[in-house]
C-alpha cells in the first residue's frame, strides 16, 4: 500500500502523570506537546512509554484510507505489475458472502502491533470513565509502510482484492484506517519489508475527560 501512512499509539495516563507532563511543559516554556515529544519517555519512564515501541494501550502501523491510497502489485523481482485505487471495501465485492464465518467474526477487530492484554483490542483515543486520560501520538508518513505477500499461479487482478477499515476516534477528529486486506477470501498478513516513506506531520495530544 502506498499513500498516507499512519504510525501511532495511545497510552493511558494516571492523573499524576498528566500533572507531570503539564508541569514539565509549563516549566520549560513549551507551547505544544509536539515540541516536547522527545521528552515524554523521560517524563513517564522509558520502561513504561516509548511512543512507537512501548505503550500500555495500543500501537498501530497502517495506511490512512483516503484519496491518496494506492495498491501496488509487484512480482517476485520487484517489477511493477499494476497500480490501482480501485480496491473495494469487502462488503462491496463478490467475495463478501464467501468469507468463512470464523474469519468474519473477527474481521472488524483492529489489527494492532500491540494492545492491552485484557479484553478485546481497541483502537481509539477517546477518554471515558475506564480510561480518563489518554496520550495520543501519531506520525503521518508519505509513501509505503505496509506490504503483503501473495502466492498465486495466475496474475492477481485489482478486483480480486478488498479491504476493511476502522475508525480511530478522538475528541478532535476521526481517522479512517485500513484494517484488513484480503485476496479473495484470504486475510493477508501485514509485513514491513518495503518500507519507503518520509515524515509528513507529527501529532501529540493529551486528552482527558474535560475534552469530551
Amino acid at each position: 500500500m502506498s499513500g498516507t501512512c499512519f504510525d501511532g499509539s495511545a497510552h493511558i495516563l494516571s492523573n499524576d502523570e498528566v500533572l507531570k507532563i503539564n508541569n514539565f511543559k509549563t516549566k520549560n516554556d513549551y507551547s505544544s506537546l509536539e515540541e516536547m515529544y522527545s521528552e515524554l519517555s523521560t517524563i513517564l519512564g522509558e520502561e513504561n512509554y516509548i511512543a512507537d515501541l512501548l505503550t500500555n494501550y495500543w500501537i498501530n502501523k497502517t495506511s490512512i484510507s483516503n484519496s491518496s491510497l494506492n495498491f501496488i502489485l509487484l512480482d517476485g523481482n520487484d517489477n511493477l505489475i499494476w497500480r490501482s485505487q480501485e480496491i473495494l471495501n469487502l462488503i462491496d465485492t463478490p467475495w463478501d458472502e464467501k468469507v468463512p464465518d470464523e474469519i468474519y467474526e473477527h474481521i472488524d477487530t483492529p489489527v494492532l502491533e500491540s494492545y492491552i492484554p485484557s479484553g478485546n483490542p481497541e483502537c481509539d483515543a477517546y477518554p471515558c470513565d475506564k480510561r480518563p486520560n489518554i496520550l495520543f501520538y501519531y506520525q503521518e508518513l508519505k509513501g509505503t509502510l505496509i506490504s503483503y505477500s501473495i502466492e498465486s499461479d495466475t496474475e492477481p487482478k485489482p478486483e480480486e482484492f478488498s479491504d476493511t477499515c476502522i475508525t480511530l476516534e478522538t475528541p478532535n477528529e476521526e481517522i479512517e484506517l485500513v484494517n484488513n486486506v484480503l485476496y479473495k477470501t484470504q486475510i493477508l498478513q501485514r509485513e514491513y519489508e518495503y518500507e519507503d516513506f518520509r515524515g509528513k506531520n507529527l501529532t501529540v495530544k493529551l486528552f482527558t475527560l474535560k475534552d469530551v
